[in-house]
């Protein structure tokens, strides 16, 4: 009876030879040299073949949390899928307490570092859910917002909520934002009906206008209310817009144009918007 030869699947470590006699030469070395390197380090008394896989966990999540993925972090480190499977998640068997020494190594030493951003890695939603809530205390509705963005109207419902995006979504809305929010909502399409509605649920939401944010990507950011800006002894200087709009003619920025009238930028901004405001009245 002819014996039936099995052939390893892979020849990538000693498991070919361990468990299918493998008889490559390149495969009878690397067993020959781990059997060699076990030898003397038992005699050193220094074999330790498993290590504790807390530190392993606690290091991957902090990968995961600098931006990489879990393939990316197997990639880097050499090692399976199944691997860190074992170490992160209960499965059929709970999940591993000791790996071995030399995976445990290639992972603890992959530098924690801020993963490249590509279209689809996961960031921060607090920019781009600032952007839309400041689109919709303009009186923008969500009907009229995603031809603008780029964005189904249903889909900005959740991105007016969400907490992490895409790399691309946050780019794609923060690049329209930057137009959009000099748009009188009035002026393209918006009626006044459906305006005034879009107001009334950012109010009760609690939402925030443009100008209510130095930095409306930084989590941390307050923003700047109407209560803010009235505070004991600081009045807001009192400005015409009418001499806002020359000054704007004459080439000057809004960051000069308070400097010269000894005001907030944001002040500035308002002003234009008044002088706006009253064209379209008149």
């Amino acid at each position: 009876m002819t014996a039936v030869i099995r052939e390893a699947p892979h020849h990538r470590s000693l498991y070919c030879v361990k468990q299918f006699g493998c008889q490559r030469p390149e495969c009878r070395a690397r067993n020959s040299a781990y059997s060699r390197r076990r030898y003397r380090q038992v005699g050193y008394g220094t074999w330790n073949p498993l290590s504790d896989a807390e530190p392993v966990r606690q290091h991957i999540a902090a990968l995961r949390e600098a931006g990489h993925s879990l393939p990316a972090i197997q990639q880097m480190a050499r090692v399976s899928a199944a691997t860190i499977a074992r170490v992160l998640y209960d499965g059929v068997n709970p999940r591993a307490e000791r790996i071995r020494t030399e995976v445990a190594r290639r992972i603890l030493d992959l530098p924690v570092e801020t993963a490249p951003t590509t279209p689809n890695t996961i960031v921060d939603g607090t920019g781009t859910r600032r952007r839309i809530q400041a689109l919709v205390w303009m009186g923008w509705t969500y009907t009229k917002l995603g031809p603008h963005l780029g964005i189904h109207p249903r889909r900005l419902t959740d991105l007016a909520r969400a907490e992490h995006v895409t790399a691309a979504t946050a780019q794609k809305i923060a690049n329209a934002y930057r137009v959009i929010q000099t748009w009188q909502p009035g002026h393209h399409g918006v009626p006044k009906a459906s305006l005034t509605m879009a107001r009334n649920i950012a109010i009760h939401e609690g939402w925030h206008g443009p100008l209510a944010w130095d930095d409306i990507d930084n989590p941390a950011a307050k923003p700047e209310t109407a209560q803010g800006r009235h505070r004991p002894g600081l009045a807001r200087p009192d400005v015409d817009p009418r001499r806002v709009i020359r000054l704007t003619t004459e080439g000057l920025s809004a960051a000069e144009i308070a400097a010269r009238l000894g005001c907030h930028k944001r002040t500035v901004v308002r002003a234009r918007r008044k002088a706006e405001e009253l064209a379209v009245a008149a």
